[in-house]
Formats: structure tokens, C-alpha cells, sequence
């Protein structure tokens, strides 16, 4: 059978997160990045430790990049933001050529046109490039869902433009790094990941641990 994470691959390592027989070289690069392991896993000890310990500053450097600005943020917004971070990896998958650059302009889009609608006017603020402009819509579907009877769930403006507001200003700081252009997307692909299905429900104090 298949490695279920990248169809290639032939599955020889029981990997209890997922629940399935995985390849090496997925247990080895994804392991405490895109997988949530078990703390008892043996993968994670031993000779099969230096596959994921090299990656430790990788998952310290994303909550830096991260954790500054949930501070301050309500649960509401803290999941607002988590929601906007694991939508945001699914749609690079279907898009290969974004980058940071981009994204950080949809976002702004975005957020500016929230504003302007909790001063009550109602007003899409326009982006100079197509990609962004469809990359901003795409973001504003993800706190729209629709429930079983096809109504509209959105948050308040409130919370959306808190929780705008950071994620920009992740990405802003992300982008003063001079890094890779990339470097916010992989960030949010690997915390995506980590967080590993459905958004927590919890109501204590959202903390964003490496």
C-alpha cells in the first residue's frame, strides 16, 4: 500500500497519528511539522530521532513568527486566525506560484475592506493585481462557511479585523526577515499541519507553543 501522505512512496512505518502505514522519508520530514505525533511514538527516539531534531529551530522560528501577535486576541480571534493560517495552506496547494508578497496584499485588501464595512459602508477596496484580488475573495469565503440551512455563519467585523490585523502583521514581519519569499506559506503550511484537523474549541487563553 501506498504512503498515504505523498501517494510515491510505499507505506512501511506504522504511524499512529495518522493511523496508517507511512514511508520513511515522509516519517522523517514531516514528523512533528505536517504530522502530530504521539509523544510515545518510537520513531521519535533513538536512531530515528536526528530525522525530526533538525527541525526543532524550523518549529521555534514559526511561533516566533506567530505568537507575538495573537497576543492580546480574544479565543474568537485567535481561532479566526488559525482558521485564516490552515485555509491559507490549503490554498497553496492549488496554488503553486503564490508567495508571500501576494498574499500579503490580498490580505490587506481584505482588511481594509472590512474596515470601511464596520463604519458602515459597504465597499470591496480594489487590488492592482488580478491574483490577489481572487486570492482576497478566496480568504473572505473561509469566514463565511454556510451551516445546514445554507445561512451565512460569518463572524463579527470585530473579531475579523483583529484577527486581520495580526495575520498581517505576521506576514509584515515575516516579509522584514528578507528570507525566503516563501517563508510566511511555509510557516502557515507546517503550523497547519501541526494543528491537525478540526480547530480546538477550547475557552481558555489560546497559546501558540514550538
Amino acid at each position: 500500500m501506498s504512503c498515504p501522505l505523498c501517494r510515491q512512496r510505499k507505506g512501511k512505518r506504522a504511524c499512529p497519528a495518522k493511523g496508517a502505514d507511512i514511508c520513511s522519508h515522509c516519517c522523517g520530514t514531516k514528523r512533528l511539522v505536517e504530522i502530530a505525533c504521539p509523544s510515545d511514538c518510537v520513531y521519535l527516539k533513538g536512531a530515528h530521532a536526528p530525522g525530526w531534531e533538525g527541525r526543532r529551530t524550523e518549529q521555534e522560528r514559526d511561533a516566533r513568527r506567530l505568537a507575538p501577535h495573537l497576543s492580546g486576541l480574544t479565543e474568537a480571534q485567535g481561532q479566526l486566525v488559525l482558521l485564516a493560517l490552515a485555509g491559507l495552506a490549503a490554498i497553496r496547494s492549488r496554488r503553486p506560484g503564490l508567495d508571500d508578497s501576494l498574499v500579503l496584499e490580498a490580505v490587506s485588501t481584505l482588511r481594509k475592506t472590512v474596515e470601511t464595512r464596520e463604519k458602515g459602508i459597504l465597499y470591496e477596496h480594489p487590488t492592482p493585481d488580478a491574483r490577489a484580488q481572487g486570492l482576497a475573495h478566496e480568504l473572505a469565503a473561509l469566514f463565511e462557511p454556510r451551516g445546514a440551512d445554507g445561512a451565512v455563519r460569518a463572524p463579527a467585523d470585530r473579531d475579523l479585523l483583529a484577527a486581520l490585523r495580526a495575520f498581517e502583521g505576521a506576514l509584515r514581519a515575516t516579509r522584514r526577515e528578507g528570507s525566503d519569499p516563501r517563508a510566511f506559506l511555509d510557516t502557515a503550511t507546517r503550523l497547519a499541519g501541526r494543528l491537525g484537523g478540526p480547530l480546538p474549541t477550547r475557552t481558555e487563553p489560546l497559546i501558540l507553543a514550538p
